[in-house]
């Protein structure tokens, strides 16, 4: 017995010894104007890290976290740096759409995969064998806010606020439009805004002038926050119908206060909908021990980046080979994850929306939509 012992034990030390290190990069904005995004977002990488801190084989999981500072430039020069000089595996981010294309075409001609929580433009995949992501895409989330909007809602006449600066703006625009005229809606004004902008009252008079039966401001939290109290002092009363990136960042209730009560929006996830997964209600509650607070949807989609890199790196017979970890990743099926189950389809996730409502000063779930689509 005490033999069998000896040589287990030294077998154990034989693996500790032989396991490598393996790096996972993070690409986030974890300062500038969508720094409070980033910091949601880590969040959930870092619990899920805690959980689960190494691969089966015995083999560690290290984190490489870089601020990309909320800047396409940064993005791209941080995931050149990390491939070459870091040597990573597999790269988690740049989370927004804007930042993610930047640095898409470097770990595509570094056959590095890469995984990104929460961009939702439909280039970042398009044409792409190295790029996945593990919320849908916009064409899907177009779809969801024009139905939404005509048969909910009610609205035939639609005006549409557009962040010029952001490809996540231009994209989900151009998605609703094309889905919402199809319909049978009309969209009777295309305002455009730029991020950082402050005075939107000019905007806001035209569309007051028009009276809309809707507003679609598919924009981030700041902006949308500042349209929202800029409309209530000029008495601008109608139904505003944001997305995902509307109310991802607290600015958006602490800016609009009681402004933005009543505001829609469609979502990637919420923590009060239905948990679907036996992940998802472990995840949910370790989430508020750690933290003390509500999972943020950013969290919930960006511990999944890591949860589906992680299960590829498993099958792999060696979880640095980029090539099988890749393929691995864009062949996940059925995979229950924290936000829900998530099947890869040439790295566009297929997973349901969720439909939220603001309702004292909070996000009030609503409903969850499935995709129709095979």
């Amino acid at each position: 017995m005490k033999k069998k012992f000896l040589f287990l034990l030294l077998l154990a030390m034989v693996g500790t010894l032989f396991a490598k290190e393996i790096k996972i990069a993070i690409v986030l904005p974890m300062s500038g104007p969508i720094g409070g995004f980033g910091q949601s977002a880590y969040k959930g990488i870092k619990l899920a890290h805690k959980l689960e801190p190494k691969l089966k084989n015995g083999d560690t999981l290290k984190l490489v976290l870089v601020d990309n500072k909320s800047d396409k430039i940064e993005s791209a020069n941080a995931i050149s740096k990390l491939i070459s000089n870091d040597k990573v595996t597999a790269i988690i981010g740049a989370l927004t759409s804007s930042n993610t294309m930047a640095g898409t075409k470097i770990a595509e001609d570094n056959k590095t995969p890469m995984v990104a929580p929460v961009a939702t433009n439909v280039k970042i995949t398009k044409k792409k064998k190295f790029i996945s992501r593990v919320c849908f895409s916009d064409a899907f989330q177009g779809v969801v806010a024009s139905n939404f909007a005509y048969n909910n809602l009610k609205a035939r006449r639609v005006a549409i606020i557009i962040d010029t600066k952001q490809d996540y703006s231009i994209g989900i625009a151009k998605q609703f439009r094309k889905a919402f005229k199809k319909l049978g809606g009309k969209i009777i004004q295309k305002a455009k805004i730029s991020s950082g902008d402050t005075d939107f009252k000019a905007i806001i008079s035209n569309l007051k002038s028009l009276k809309p039966d809707l507003v679609f401001i598919p924009i981030y939290s700041t902006e949308a926050a500042l349209i929202a109290k800029q409309a209530k002092e000029l008495g601008f009363k109608t139904k505003f119908l944001g997305t995902d990136g509307m109310a991802a960042d607290k600015v958006f209730f602490e800016t609009g206060k009681d402004a933005v009560e009543g505001f829609y929006n469609t979502d990637l996830y919420s923590p009060k909908a239905p948990q679907t997964t036996q992940l998802s209600k472990k995840f949910i509650k370790e989430y508020k021990k750690e933290y003390n607070e509500d999972i943020h949807p950013f969290a919930a989609l960006s511990a999944d980046a890591y949860y589906i890199i992680v299960n590829a790196m498993n099958k792999c017979k060696n979880p640095e080979d980029k090539i099988c970890v890749n393929k691995n990743i864009r062949a996940t099926k059925n995979f229950e994850g924290v936000s829900g189950i998530i099947t890869l389809k040439n790295g566009d996730a297929i997973r349901s929306a969720v439909i939220n409502q603001v309702k004292n000063g909070k996000l009030e779930y609503k409903a969850v939509v499935k995709p129709n689509f095979k």
